[in-house]
């Protein structure tokens, strides 16, 4: 992409669902939803601009991070009346501990257990970041592995997770909010390349979903165990870290002896905007 370039943020309002493919007139998705995070006034960037140009001029949006990408039945039927309650539950569950240590100070365990239903809680989590890009105009969505296996898990109510996904997760004490669609990490100390993943971050939590990891690249997080992934209703207890946490801008922003790739206009961050006044 040229420096500088324009980047789109509002798309039109027909087009290819960015979940099923169906053309059709495009829905309103709000990323993450928003029983999550109250809609309001955010600067909206890409990856490439926080990266190389962080105090550039962004373009604003006064309902938060949303785009107009799926039909109504992938955003109304199924994000929304499925999938996203679970999230919604999960989220608020987590917010309440993180704002009791932010707010008082207060000592919190090292760890806790929550009882999720994984199944539809990672298909909210896809769901939204694959509504995080605008649909390019005329085109349907591009069909490669990686993406195919989301929008067939997203889709198929029946279907177990793909043997090839990891789903990693953590508390993400941060009011910025990011979805990338694509991004791919690398080392250059011999670890290996993941050419496959996608990242939903909104607080408090962050979600890493990872296609084809190598067993030499190292990710110190907590994942859901692939077991775990049974029937849409039944739930399995996962392991909450509310201690060790990634530095914030994790893994979007590499460390020592990394390197990413990415689509710029499968990247979007959202962030507070400047009150009325400043600035």
């Amino acid at each position: 992409m040229k420096k500088n370039k324009q980047v789109k943020f509002k798309g039109g309002k027909e087009g290819y669902c960015n979940i099923c493919g169906q053309y059709s007139k495009l829905t309103r998705d709000h990323i993450p939803p928003q029983g999550c995070v109250k809609p309001t006034n955010v600067e909206l960037r890409t990856l490439e601009q926080y990266l190389t140009e962080p105090s550039g001029k962004p373009v604003n949006s006064q309902s938060g991070l949303n785009l107009l990408s799926i039909c109504g039945n992938c955003n109304n039927n199924l994000l929304g009346t499925e999938y996203d309650p679970e999230l919604i539950e999960v989220s608020k569950q987590v917010a309440t501990l993180v704002r009791v240590k932010q707010e008082l100070g207060l000592f919190l365990p090292e760890t806790i257990e929550l009882s999720v239903k994984p199944q539809r809680l990672v298909r909210a989590v896809i769901g939204h970041i694959l509504a995080g890009k605008l649909p390019t105009p005329g085109q349907p969505p591009i069909s490669a592995r990686f993406p195919n296996a989301l929008r067939n898990y997203f889709l198929d109510t029946s279907s177990a997770i793909p043997n090839h996904i990891e789903v990693y997760y953590w508390v993400y004490p941060s009011n910025k909010q990011i979805v990338i669609n694509s991004l791919g990490i690398g080392s250059g100390i011999g670890e290996g390349f993941i050419s496959g993943s996608c990242l939903l971050k909104f607080f408090p939590l962050a979600f890493w979903i990872v296609w084809d990891k190598p067993p030499s690249f190292p990710i110190n997080l907590k994942k859901i165990s692939s077991e775990n992934f049974n029937g849409l209703d039944e739930s399995c207890e996962i392991v909450v870290d509310l201690r060790n946490l990634p530095p914030l801008n994790y893994p979007e922003v590499p460390g020592e002896s990394r390197y990413i790739m990415f689509h710029n206009d499968s990247t979007v961050l959202a962030q507070p905007g400047k009150p009325k006044g400043f600035g």
